[in-house]
């Protein structure tokens, strides 16, 4: 179509359309096509002008479903958030900034997705999102581990709608997570992670679901004894969700835990509220002495945040509890009680040409242990953001860590992105430092007969580069590829020491490099998926008696393919296989755990006479592979589900 017609539709527009995303916040740069011609772009406020007399409208935006249909009386459209490649530009949620909108190395998930993860595991992650390792294992109350690009888990920092939950005891969250009460989750890596401060390599953010989506409720059991309880409705201007589970560890403990989400709006302030509680038993490594250890973890976390113009005010307060306690092999009793608090601003504006945004943010955090005493730490943090924005895309961030009687660390990124005619192909680079201080348990473990914490431990700190190339030339088909390679300074691990008890050390320089891909594709029906992600991650101290050998326990790739298709009669079935390299668990590469493969497959029925209703039966791991989650606790074995799953209009 001539660039003229275009033009003059849009200096005929006379009324305005909003564009949000399921949290409302605005999504910016929208297609808005009618009869394949195009009448208007969304700005940074979701905002776009279309003609009068214009009652159909089909809106694309990168990183969202499609939405077709008439103009809705509230000239309000609500996008639907999708699986999207990494290094894809996506759009991703209003409280992390109009510079944050354009930015690759992110994989964004649905509700869909977070439907798959509550039901097999956040293990099931990296089946979903390139980049990405897990391990979750030691009983009902399981250990999350989640590592990304071959760094380690503590590299990974955890927020819920921009809500830092991250611990200061281990740097894990500090809260038992449960996907199914979220609509969606970003994945963040490398220089994308930057834009959101905490993470040395990456991040990962949930998402509530918004307000306005349809009410729905699911329950599954599993043969297993496992078996859950949700439901998600909206409530005026606010979204409930909440969730029930049983859960079951690969060696038969049994454990509880139930999650409740409030999240919001009104006028211009935004909040949201999460409660966690969980019980249950643990498991131990197959090398020890059985264990009776049972853990039990409260949390409650809220957040707000006031818009008034340019300027954002933000605050937040997140408290806990976490007990363990055992008679056997040990007699132990230890609670941690940890609460935190934070406030900050934020502006953004425009300058020269540049969209900048300027924040500050006074974080404090205190610990009770029966194990560590009673510790404290405020931190000052302070960043500077700057993009353009116009066909080529630059964005930039440099933040400070300020902690008294510490170093001041400094972290930043950069992201380049370059699109091809018609956004076919999307080139992109990016550079980030990063840094992660030591957490109390590094620190102050006291000596007890496996462990010993180190108080002279020094922060970490990591360089990176990445580049890749996305293809997204047709409609039914993407793919993205990123490499990357990245030194990290005085990297903490926990090693054996003298008399085998484990204590952690800074390992002076480590190597960490690899690629990770995605794909999606989609033929009538059929709708089809993978992730690949090669790593190779090594001491590179030539003063080291381990240079250039692989650190223990990280994978050298991992794998997942999936595939689903729609059948006439409202059947749907879908297919997974996943796998896992092999993992050394020395450094002289001498015992390691072996390659294993996981299928698992499912079907979904939506009978004519339950409207709204589907009846689901699924499998984990269907051959029953057996396999080692990390060293010395096994894998989940093959569980069989059936639950129903409504959801409303």
């Amino acid at each position: 179509m001539p660039v003229s017609s275009v033009l003059i539709l849009l200096l005929l527009a006379g009324s305005g359309v909003t564009i949000v995303d399921t949290s409302g916040n605005p999504v910016v740069g929208a297609s808005l096509c009618s009869d394949s011609v195009l009448v208007g772009v969304s700005d940074r406020d979701g905002h776009a002008g279309v003609p009068e007399g214009l009652h159909s409208l089909q809106v694309r935006a990168v990183g969202y479903g499609t939405w077709t249909g008439v103009l809705p009386d509230s000239r309000v459209i609500m996008m639907e958030s999708v699986p999207v490649p990494s290094g894809m530009v996506v759009t991703v949620t209003g409280t992390r900034g109009i510079l944050r909108d354009h930015f690759p190395a992110t994989t964004s998930l649905g509700r869909q997705s977070m439907e798959f993860l509550g039901r097999t595991g956040l293990r099931s992650l990296m089946n979903l999102s390139g980049g990405v390792y897990v391990r979750e294992y030691g009983g009902a109350m399981p250990v999350v581990s989640i590592s990304v690009r071959g760094s380690d888990p503590a590299h990974s920092a955890y927020y819920v709608d921009g809500h830092d939950i991250t611990s200061s005891m281990d740097g894990a969250p500090g809260l038992t997570l449960d996907p199914l009460v979220f609509g969606g989750l970003e994945v963040s890596r490398g220089s994308g992670s930057r834009f959101l401060t905490g993470g040395m390599v990456g991040t990962l953010n949930f998402l509530p679901a918004s307000f306005a989506s349809s009410p729905e409720a699911s329950i599954s059991a599993g043969d297993d004894g496992s078996g859950w309880l949700s439901g998600s409705l909206p409530a005026g201007s606010n979204r409930i969700s909440m969730s029930l589970r049983r859960n079951r560890g690969s060696a038969g403990t049994t454990g509880y835990s139930g999650t409740f989400l409030l999240n919001g709006m009104m006028n211009a302030a935004s909040y949201g509220m999460l409660a966690s509680v969980s019980a249950g038993e643990t498991e131990s490594p197959q090398w020890t002495l059985p264990t009776d250890g049972a853990r039990e973890r409260g949390s409650l976390d809220g957040w707000a945040r006031l818009t008034l113009g340019r300027f954002m005010l933000s605050s937040g307060i997140r408290a806990g509890r976490h007990r363990y306690r055992s008679t056997v092999p040990d007699l132990v009793d230890d609670t941690h009680d940890e609460l935190g608090a934070h406030s900050g601003t934020e502006f953004r504006g425009k300058v020269a040409g540049l969209d900048i945004g300027i924040s500050a943010q006074l974080l404090l955090n205190r610990v009770r242990s029966t194990s560590i005493g009673s510790r404290g730490t405020v931190e000052l943090r302070t960043s500077l953001e700057a993009g353009y924005i116009s066909g080529i895309s630059a964005t930039g961030s440099v933040a400070l860590s300020a902690v008294p009687g510490s170093s001041t660390l400094t972290g930043a990124g950069i992201m380049l992105g370059m699109p091809f005619p018609d956004s076919v192909l999307l080139t992109h680079a990016g550079a980030s430092l990063g840094y992660r201080r030591p957490t109390l348990n590094d620190l102050y473990w006291p000596e007890d007969s496996f462990a010993l914490g180190n108080p002279d431990l020094g922060p970490e700190t990591s360089v990176e580069a990445e580049a890749g190339i996305s293809l997204h030339a047709l409609r039914w088909t993407r793919v993205s590829v990123t490499g990357f390679a990245g030194e990290s300074r005085n990297l903490i691990r926990w090693e054996p020491g003298p008399g085998g008890k484990w204590t952690p050390v800074n390992v002076a320089r480590v190597l960490r490099r690899g690629i990770e891909a995605e794909a999606w594709a989609e033929a009538g029906s059929l709708e089809m998926s993978g992730t690949l992600t090669l790593l190779d991650v090594r001491d590179n101290d030539p003063g080291s008696v381990n240079y250039a050998r692989t650190l223990p326990y990280v994978p050298d790739y991992t794998w997942a393919l999936g595939a689903g298709i729609e059948l006439p009669r409202r059947l749907e079935w879908n297919l997974g296989i996943s796998g896992t390299g092999i993992r050394f668990m020395n450094y002289s590469e001498t015992s390691w755990m072996p390659v294993y493969t996981v299928v698992s497959a499912g079907l979904s029925l939506r009978p004519a006479f339950l409207e709204n209703v589907a009846v689901e039966l699924s499998v984990d791991n269907l051959f029953d592979e057996e396999y080692l989650e990390t060293s010395g606790f096994q894998g989940m074995g093959r569980v069989f589900h059936m639950g129903l799953r409504w959801k409303g209009k």
